[in-house]
């Protein structure tokens, strides 16, 4: 093999080991971005807003798929906070449990984090 075919199969074997983790609904995760306020996806027109982390970058996250005992991967950008308040357009770290699905009346996106702690990084 020569030295620039070594060279590539080393790069190869980094980046795949270096590659994100893909997380799965209950696991315990640490996140960071910036949280906003984004309207909930109900029928009543009266559904109050919810909080939102937009992530400093997105994650791959395991979903039940259609096949039985088949799961899909998704990239996530936004998750839905749950059970903390942040300050609007603050840059956070929230760790938590990681849920998938409708994790309550005020939907706003399939993915949320049930918060467990909260890091203010910057404020607005």
């Amino acid at each position: 093999m020569t030295a620039k075919a070594c060279a590539y199969a080393l790069l190869l074997l980094t980046a795949s080991a270096s590659a994100a983790p893909c997380y799965s609904d209950g696991d315990v995760v640490t996140l960071e971005g910036t949280a906003t306020r984004q309207a909930a996806r109900a029928a009543e027109a009266s559904a109050k807003s919810v909080w939102v982390l937009s992530l400093a970058s997105p994650i791959c996250v395991n979903s039940p798929g259609t096949a039985a005992g088949q799961k899909q991967q998704s990239s996530i950008d936004v998750v839905q906070i749950v059970d903390t308040t942040p300050a609007e357009n603050s840059r956070i770290q929230l760790t938590g449990k990681l849920v998938t699905g409708n994790v309550s009346g005020y939907y706003a996106v399939p993915t949320a984090i049930w918060v467990l702690k909260q890091r203010v990084l910057s404020g607005q």
